[in-house]
């Protein structure tokens, strides 16, 4: 079992302008094998990229999720998502990291794995915080002088031009289909008028490219130019990794610690329901435990519990 279980803070839903719900949102952060660079962004790489989001936005039948934000380094990605329901998040992120794996394993003829890791975002203003961030990934790296520069596959160009975000999917078939990447607004910025959310994305860019403008000058490094990340070897990686911890949840204090709280006493009960699982699997007169609310049974329990509960 997990060190870490998939949870839910209910209380820190947000209100989707889109779905007209409460929505739990979360950023994804998810990492290439090895830290190869094997999303640098050549332009049919972005292609595929954004083929995949839109495509997962087609599969209502299947899951439905707010996006409001991505980015796609060459190396790891970030998506800043909303869900209705917790399993939403697993399906969401199972196909798309799947999808991605395939088709981009397939460019490069290689394996390629991406384990993602999710964090919930507790309020709107933690929200607005983590696009920022998000819009910021290549800026920060000192990759691009400003967030409108970007061509890694990201959500910039629609935020903060109104570009459509296009891209391909092939399907099993063969076929190749042009499909382009819907983004959600943020929780409470629904009602902002296109003009005033436009205008709020340029503040926030603005100000990550006045924040590390200093940063780029002290270093002695001269404007970049957007288009050498696109000619990056796909089989290097970074040569220094500068990771810094990542809190439970986007929140404040005490948010984490009440996550850190409720995370103790869902493992607890989770852990003997899995346990219970397993033993009924082996046993199928002995009871089973409901996993606990706000967690997610195992995906290989999953679907035996569900034909469990449809036969009655």
């Amino acid at each position: 079992m997990a060190e870490l279980l998939r949870i839910e803070m209910d209380d820190c839903r947000l209100q989707s302008p889109r779905l007209g719900c409460p929505v739990l949102v979360f950023e994804v952060t998810s990492k290439v094998t090895d830290d190869l660079f094997l999303l640098v962004p050549r332009h049919e790489i972005v292609a595929i990229l954004n083929g995949v989001l839109g495509r997962a936005q087609q599969k209502t039948a299947d899951f439905d999720f707010d996006l409001y934000g991505y980015y796609f380094m060459s190396n790891h990605l970030h998506l800043l998502i909303g869900v209705v329901e917790l399993v939403d998040k697993s399906l969401v992120l199972e196909w798309v990291n799947r999808e991605i794996a395939k088709r981009i394993n397939k460019y490069h003829d290689r394996q390629l794995l991406t384990p993602n890791h999710a964090i919930q975002v507790t309020s709107e203003a933690h929200a607005l915080e983590r696009l920022r961030y998000l819009m910021g990934q290549a800026t920060a790296q000192l990759k691009t002088r400003h967030p409108a520069d970007d061509v890694f596959a990201c959500a910039n160009p629609a935020l903060l031009r109104g570009e459509p975000l296009t891209g391909v999917f092939r399907h099993a078939s063969g076929v190749e289909e042009e499909v382009t990447v819907r983004l959600d607004r943020l929780p409470g910025l629904g009602d902002l008028t296109p003009k005033a959310h436009r205008a709020l994305m340029w503040e926030l860019a603005d100000g990550i490219a006045a924040e590390h403008r200093p940063r780029r000058k002290k270093a002695g490094l001269p404007v970049p130019d957007p288009e050498a990340v696109r000619h990056v070897d796909p089989w290097t990686r970074p040569k220094e990794r500068d990771r810094s911890p990542a809190p439970v949840v986007h929140g404040t204090p005490e948010q984490q610690a009440e996550w850190r709280a409720l995370h103790a006493a869902l493992r607890e009960a989770y852990t003997e329901a899995h346990i219970a699982y397993w033993n009924w699997l082996a046993n199928p007169s002995l009871p089973l435990i409901p996993f606990p609310p706000g967690t997610i049974p195992p995906s290989h329990a999953r679907k035996k519990l569900r034909a469990l509960a449809e036969s009655g």
